[in-house]
């Protein structure tokens, strides 16, 4: 069947013409990958030609061919139109039939297959050049390694032939470290010598030098000479050389005992002529800011004869300084207190004495470990007791006139609060002398509550004699039943309840027996009395002893238990 036939054989309808139409349209667009000239036509006709020829054997090509129109319209030029349209398919004429669409069908399709095996060999090409410049890498990578492996080789031969000049070389440095060491020794030792001329004019100059910055280092500097000296006292002109630094040492300690013993004068001075505590405990503080140090030191040094010795002259200028302010100031305040509590009860007093010497006590320890620091030891244990005898000098003359049981009971009682606590407590060592007076002065109350407690058994229990109402009173009590206590019962009552926790378990209980025993003397002596004075005398006096004994038994039994 030839073309002509069929085209009439197989004609295309206006629809399908007019979709032609459209699609040629709609390749216009790209009007830059047309087939437009004579010679793209025909070597997209040979094209054609060759993948017709080849495409049995080549798979890629079959591959190729079966893509869709819409990649070929999309990757292509556009079609020319059939039948009647008006793009051209060369440069007189457009395609009209089936062969042309065919020829020109084969030249998009070859064009396609042109462009993917550019873009192949194209990525071939990259490929094969980033494998070349691995291999370079790779090959770059080993002459490094074997640069490496011959350094590291180099290296080990020459650590070998330098082991013993590296062994040399330390055994070197460690003599010159060594000789380093010695040479900066014996210069500090030559340093020594080199200090006497410094030290020995600071401790002459005149003037206060113990305000002096440098006075505390140089004296330290000329006891570590001393110590070199003795360690070294072969050596040339040493025992010289120590002398003339324990001169300056005992300068030294010279100086700070004129020093303190001078200022502790003034501040006695002016604390003797003060009336306000306040100003005394200011003047006091304020020196103790310049003295400190001097004095510490001394403290450091006190196992060296010399310096015990000025350290003790340098307390007992302190001493002496504190005493003439307690002097005029304890009796004084005690005084006050006193004042304040006139007309009152003597237990307020003391109460308010002791409060006031425990906190005396209290300032004077800590006001020793401003000035000198640590524990004050025996000397401020020795100036404490002398500040609780002028306590003790006001307290005893009020103990010696109080007569009353009570008030001596009270007193008692108030001191046994200010006993030393147990040593689990751990009561401050700054107090020990205030415990020890109040000791004391307990010890002498309770033995003049003692001997009035015995003089109040003898003139109010045993002394005691029933008047007429007396009588008439037991003798009711007797009959009738009516309430009232024999007033020797109810005074050894009363004596027993005020001795209770005041004095000793053994003596509570020797006093208890005494009025018990002075009660019921009086209890048989008044009952005689009841009898006489009574018509049914005998009968009622056996009643009222038979009834006041149990009682006054009673009394002391309940305190006693």
């Amino acid at each position: 069947m030839g073309q002509d036939e069929w085209d009439q054989r197989f004609a295309l309808a206006e629809a399908q013409r007019a979709g032609l139409a459209q699609l040629q349209e709609a390749c216009a667009a790209h009007s830059a990958r047309l087939l437009t000239h004579a010679a793209d036509r025909q070597a997209a006709a040979r094209q054609v030609q060759q993948l017709r020829g080849s495409s049995k054997g080549s798979p890629q090509l079959s591959a190729r061919r079966n893509l869709s129109l819409r990649n070929l319209a999309r990757a292509a030029s556009p079609a020319p139109l059939m039948g009647g349209g008006h793009a051209p398919h060369g440069p007189d004429r457009a395609v009209e039939t089936t062969a042309q669409f065919l020829e020109w069908y084969g030249g998009v399709e070859a064009r396609l297959a042109a462009e993917q095996d550019a873009e192949s060999h194209a990525h071939a090409e990259r490929l094969r050049a980033h494998t070349r410049a691995c291999a370079e890498m790779r090959a770059s990578v080993a002459r490094a390694e074997a640069r490496l492996d011959a350094v590291g080789a180099a290296y080990a031969r020459v650590c070998a032939q330098t082991g013993g000049v590296r062994a040399a070389c330390a055994e070197l440095q460690t003599r010159r470290e060594r000789l380093a060491r010695a040479d900066a020794e014996i210069g500090a030792q030559l340093c020594v010598y080199d200090e006497l001329a410094d030290i020995a004019r600071l401790f002459s100059a005149p003037g206060d030098v113990c305000r002096d910055a440098g006075f505390l280092p140089a004296l330290g500097r000329a006891e570590r000479a001393l110590e070199f000296l003795s360690r070294h006292a072969d050596a040339r002109d040493s025992e010289l050389y120590a002398q003339r630094f324990a001169q300056c040492r005992t300068r030294a300690l010279t100086l700070i005992k004129m020093h303190a013993t001078h200022a502790f004068r003034r501040l006695g001075g002016d604390a003797a002529r003060a009336t306000q505590a306040a100003q005394v405990d200011v003047r006091f503080r304020a020196a103790a800011v310049g003295l400190r140090p001097l004095l510490r030191a001394l403290c450091e040094r006190r196992r060296s004869d010399d310096a015990a010795q000025v350290l003790g002259d340098v307390q007992h200028a302190y001493f002496q300084a504190r005493r003439a302010w307690l002097r005029a100031h304890v009796p004084r305040a005690l005084q006050a207190i006193a004042r304040e509590h006139a007309g009152g009860g003597a237990a307020d007093t003391l109460r308010d004495w002791c409060a006031f010497m425990m906190g005396a006590c209290a300032d004077e320890g800590r006001l020793h470990a401003e000035f000198f620091g640590g524990d004050g030891g025996d000397e401020l244990r020795a100036h404490e007791d002398l500040a609780m005898e002028l306590f003790h000098e006001q307290v005893r003359p009020q103990i010696i006139r109080e007569a009353d049981v009570g008030a001596l009971a009270a007193l008692s009682l108030t001191l046994l609060t200010y006993q030393r606590p147990a040593p689990a407590d751990g009561a401050p060592a700054d107090l020990d002398a205030f415990y020890a007076a109040a000791d004391a002065v307990l010890s002498d109350v309770q033995q003049r509550l003692a001997f009035r407690a015995q003089e109040y058994v003898r003139t109010q229990i045993a002394g005691f004699r029933m008047g007429a109402a007396d009588l008439d009173h037991a003798a009711r009590w007797v009959r009738d039943g009516a309430p009232w206590e024999y007033p020797p019962v109810a005074r050894t009552r009363w004596l027993a309840a005020q001795l209770s926790g005041c004095v000793d378990p053994e003596v509570l209980r020797g006093l208890a027996g005494e009025a018990l025993a002075a009660c019921k003397q009086s209890v048989v002596g008044q009952a005689r009395a009841l009898r006489d004075a009574t018509a049914d005398g005998e009968q009622l006096a056996h009643a009222f002893v038979t009834g006041a004994l149990p009682q006054a038994e009673q009394a002391v039994a309940d305190l006693l238990i």
